[in-house]
């Protein structure tokens, strides 16, 4: 018998004490609790219609600020009940139906323009519409119905909230956790780069798709830390940690990036010493290192014991003094560990702040009141998506349509008992690119097949009720722990839980039910698929030569503050931070829209291969204005021949924008400070960087013109 090994046990506690389970394990609680006291009761229905009512407001409680989800959950429950009201007074008339479906598709899904909570509440609303379509009921039943299911969202709301009194650190903490661990397999990945057995395409590869999810995760965490006022504002110890550690992990992570190398050289000129081997270690360690610490914080328990990498360090400063001695060039590797020391000193300060009581000073803590986004309920926002060029009116426009279609489909052909099921899987499936609904599509078939094989099984073999009560309980967790990081296991387990449900309420043909819920399924997951296909398709390819000239802008303006930096001018520190936020989100933004392109039709690609390149060059770019800002944070002093470089590199990107913009660059040049006297020999960093920019202005000559892109727009292609 194999007995599960050490790693996977650890694994089993980072879930179960990980933010997806917590946010699993809470809406479980709080949508059984209702039908089960009620139940007790004597109430069952109303139960039932009460933690439907928190199910619906549950959508919209995702991890972000406390008091965006206070807001979020008060709008979902007004919403709520007023579409039960609409709903339950109109579903009688199939020409009511016809008009209020689309109508309210498309409204509720344009809610997408305010940002992911927004639609989130928008999705609730198009479930509780769904959901009561096939309601029959009178007058008095529809608005005891509808106050059923707003108490039912006022009672999730009201628990929530409560939760988070109880714990207001969880949420920071086990995000924040799970950003550093992101960090700790970038800095992993580096590794590979040491090892000649490893090709330095894939580990490129490799690196630029991690770098995606570090973005993502620390623009999480931004949002988490900077926009909840309890930790901005209190002085407490965990607080005061939360967002030291944050803050060391950014620049820790600057360290990390800024020491891209021409690895192909390195291997060929040092590939045969044992130092290379030894940095690869070191490397390791210190991924190891920082992951630990980050499985402390994520979990909530004090490290037991401090950086291991101190040794290895040492052993590899004597290594490399002692080839220095020996008359080999060294340059390169010194700049090497003198960056992996620095990364060294920066977690060693992280394990620090678990012993300490670490103060964030005053000037830090009005700084980062900066580097947070507002979301703004204008009108005016909503109004300018109003266009066939906004994604977000497209996708509304389809959801609209598709949910019509498939309403006057079911009501003419349709022979089930759950006719709903169809628009319920068209709304889950279909979001605004066709990578992601081609993504749902999958996850949502193979779920449901292989969940309702389970749910059949466990329903002839189980007849006690109290254990299938359990089952349906585990289910459900387990349903909603998965449902943001693995959807087909989500719909796996969501399948037994839903067969479950319906046996409790009097549905006995399990059979009956599962193949109608897996015909269901399969037409709304086929008409869902089609539609993304057909019908208003956004490509990715339309977004892509307007995030590629964002990302060239952002790197500017990235070079720019890291010249102006000044270490007495607390100003040129926070625009210097704020442009490396921003080069992170655009980064992040064009790594997503690329990978998702790639899981489109070859047919409506464009620009796959500059695109690729694209986002290599300016990564490598940003890695060497984060080079060149540690050295000018350090009092280097800069020549005129380093000067005119600079200038040089500036009026390229310039020049690079405007070729893949189609427009004029507004930043102006920077103020850089020199001394005419010091002479200096040719530096590697700025010809690298002289080479990159001068790359990226000739790459972006390669993408079509505007004119050009709008007659190739692949959305006005057939195949």
């Amino acid at each position: 018998m194999k007995f599960p090994d050490k790693r996977s046990a650890l694994s089993l506690k980072q879930f179960l004490l990980s933010q997806y389970f917590y946010d699993g394990l809470k809406i479980t609680v709080g949508v059984v609790f209702p039908a089960v006291i009620l139940n007790f009761f004597g109430l069952p229905e109303t139960g039932i219609t009460i933690s439907l009512g928190a199910l619906y407001v549950s959508i919209t409680d995702n991890p972000g600020p406390v008091r965006h989800k206070r807001n979020a959950l008060m709008a979902a429950n007004l919403l709520i009940f007023l579409v039960a009201l609409l709903i339950g007074f109109t579903n009688h008339s199939v020409w009511l139906l016809a008009i209020e479906i689309p109508l309210l598709c498309f409204l509720l899904s344009m809610l997408t323009v305010y940002g992911a909570r927004a639609s989130s509440v928008g999705i609730a609303g198009l479930l509780v519409l769904i959901i009561g379509i096939d309601q029959q009921l009178t007058a008095q039943e529809t608005l005891l119905h509808a106050l059923f299911l707003l108490c039912g969202g006022v009672w999730y709301a009201l628990f929530s909230q409560s939760l988070y009194q109880v714990i207001p650190y969880r949420p920071a903490e086990q995000t924040l956790g799970e950003c550093m661990e992101k960090v700790s397999e970038y800095i992993r990945i580096k590794a590979s780069f040491y090892d000649p057995d490893q090709d330095i395409d894939t580990s490129q590869t490799r690196l630029l798709d991690q770098q995606v999810l570090v973005y993502q995760d620390i623009d999480s965490v931004r949002e988490l830390i900077f926009k909840t006022r309890k930790l901005l504002k209190d002085s407490s110890e965990r607080g005061n940690m939360l967002i030291m550690t944050f803050i060391d992990v950014i620049d820790l992570y600057e360290k990390a990036t800024e020491s891209h190398l021409d690895y192909a050289r390195m291997r060929s000129e040092y590939g045969h010493l044992p130092l290379i081997h030894r940095y690869r270690q070191l490397i390791e360690e210190l991924a190891r290192d920082l992951r630990y610490i980050a499985v402390c914080i994520h979990n909530h328990e004090d490290p037991d014991c401090g950086p291991r990498n101190e040794g290895l360090l040492d052993e590899t400063r004597k290594e490399l003094e002692t080839l220095s001695a020996q008359g080999v060039n060294t340059l390169m590797l010194t700049k090497i560990w003198l960056n992996l020391r620095s990364i060294s000193q920066r977690i060693k300060q992280i394990y620090s702040y678990q012993g300490q009581m670490p103060r964030v000073p005053e000037h830090r803590r009005k700084e980062l009141e900066h580097f947070i986004s507002h979301q703004s309920l204008d009108w005016k926002i909503f109004r300018e998506n109003l266009s066939f060029r906004s994604t977000v009116f497209r996708h509304s426009l389809r959801v609209a349509l598709v949910c019509l279609a498939a309403f006057l489909l079911a009501r003419s052909l349709y022979t089930g008992h759950h006719s709903y099921w169809i628009l319920l899987t068209i709304i889950v499936i279909l979001k605004p690119g066709f990578s992601q609904t081609k993504k749902r599509n999958y996850g949502r078939i193979l779920g449901t097949v292989a969940g309702g094989l389970l749910g059949i099984g466990i329903l002839y073999v189980v007849h006690d009720q109290q254990v299938r009560f359990w089952l349906l309980v585990l289910f459900m967790l387990l349903c909603y722990s998965f449902i943001r990081i693995r959807y087909v296991l989500s719909v796996f387990f969501m399948t037994p839980f839903i067969l479950i449900l319906f046996s409790f309420i009097g549905h006995n043909d399990s059979i009956m039910l599962l193949r109608e819920r897996i015909m269901d399924t399969f037409i709304g997951a086929g008409v869902a698929a089609l539609a993304s296909y057909f019908i208003l398709p956004s490509w990715e390819a339309s977004q892509i030569r307007n995030m590629m000239a964002d990302m060239v802008l952002r790197n500017l303006n990235y070079l720019k503050t890291a010249l102006e930096y000044r270490a007495d001018d607390f100003a040129t520190h926070s625009a210097y931070r704020i442009a490396r936020k921003e080069i992170y989100v655009s980064s992040s933004n064009l790594g997503s829209a690329f990978q998702r392109m790639l899981n489109e039709p070859k047919s409506k690609r464009l620009y796959v291969n500059e695109a690729n390149r694209f986002i290599l060059l300016n990564t490598v770019f940003s890695s060497c204005v984060a080079a060149l800002s540690s050295r000018l944070q350090q009092q280097e002093t800069l020549s005129d021949t380093q000067v005119r470089d600079l200038r040089k590199i500036f009026h390229t990107m310039r020049g690079a924008y405007q070729a893949v913009s189609g427009k004029p660059c507004e930043i102006q040049d920077p103020v850089i400070h020199t001394v005419p006297d010091i002479v200096k020999e040719q530096d590697p960093l700025f010809t690298q960087m002289l080479q990159l920019s001068t790359d990226l202005r000739k790459l972006a000559a390669q993408v079509e013109p505007e004119n050009t892109q709008k007659e190739n727009y692949p959305g006005n292609r057939t195949s």
